[in-house]
């Protein structure tokens, strides 16, 4: 990696950084966010938080090796407390034999997070599947971690904000399934090669992010009652929109010679403020009002029982 991307923290590069974020800081939030409401979903979602951790440290370990055999197997902890959070998204959607967009985007959000932890093995492992470099390997399990779970979650925790208030219900599910569908259309465009995948994605993907961002900021942050929540939520939305247009200037100049930032650019601007101002803030605003939330129906359960007492 060091031929594109430099050492920054001994031998850890920028992207080394920001791909062992996700299993020590943002996976862990998320996976007490996920809105699953079928109890085997919910129970296996239990078992996953407490693999999370066994799963981040093997994750951390694997890069005090060299890439090779045993990283690789050293990083398959990750990947199979990740693949519990994807089996409890499965067992959510046939359960709840629903394809409404707050399970099929909340299940996506869990099987993407699989997706994510499955190439972070390859690259510990050295591999290179279909030729590519080490760094499109490292940079693709980056893309799921971020744009597959987090970015996922957010859009289905604000398809569940929404879900009463008419138009803005529509638009934010229809938002969220844009999410859905531009993050593996990214991913296809980078292993077909294909020039109209390769845009397509990144379009689907921004337009969706950017709309949900939108809702949060103008339709769904106001009404919440934590000062802090409420501007995590805003630094969040704001913080995506460079990101999600330098990915969609990017991929546009691998097809068409139109200037954009190159690999190493592109990894400390969009990938900085999306690991960290649009996907670290943003759940530690919904952290926020998912306790807020409690907190009040918590009061609520308290008053009813004194004046049952009564």
């Amino acid at each position: 990696m060091t031929a594109v991307f430099p050492p920054l923290v001994g031998n850890l590069t920028l992207v080394d950084l920001l791909l062992l974020l996700a299993p020590v800081l943002i996976v862990p939030l998320g996976l007490r966010l996920l809105p699953f409401q079928d109890p085997r979903a919910r129970q296996l979602l239990g078992a996953a938080r407490l693999l999370q951790p066994i799963g981040a440290a093997t994750a951390i370990v694997s890069f005090l090796f060299a890439p090779g055999v045993v990283a690789g197997a050293i990083a398959l902890g990750w990947l199979i407390s990740c693949g519990v959070t994807s089996l409890a998204g499965l067992i959510e959607v046939i359960e709840r034999r629903s394809l409404r967009p707050v399970q099929l985007v909340s299940a996506a959000a869990a099987a993407y997070l699989s997706v994510g932890a499955a190439w972070l093995v390859v690259s510990r492992a050295g591999i290179r599947p279909l030729g590519f470099s080490p760094e499109i390997v490292e940079l693709t399990g980056v893309h799921f971690h971020y744009a597959g779970f987090a970015a996922t979650l957010m859009a289905a925790l604000a398809v569940v904000a929404l879900r009463d208030r008419g138009k803005l219900a529509t638009m934010s599910s229809a938002a969220a399934l844009l999410v859905v569908a531009g993050v593996p259309i990214t991913a296809g465009g980078i292993t077909t090669g294909s020039g109209f995948l390769t845009i397509l994605g990144p379009v689907l993907l921004a337009a969706g992010v950017l709309t949900i961002a939108a809702l949060t900021a103008l339709a769904i942050a106001p009404r919440i009652e934590s000062a802090m929540a409420r501007w995590l939520l805003w630094l969040s939305a704001a913080g995506v929109v460079v990101p999600m247009l330098l990915a969609v200037d990017y991929a546009i100049s691998r097809v068409f010679p139109v200037p954009a930032l190159d690999l190493r650019a592109m990894a400390l601007i969009h990938g900085d403020l999306n690991a960290l101002a649009f996907s670290l803030a943003g759940l530690l605003g919904w952290t926020m009002v998912r306790r807020e939330r409690e907190s009040r129906e918590s009061g609520r359960r308290m008053l009813l029982q004194r004046q049952e007492q009564r």
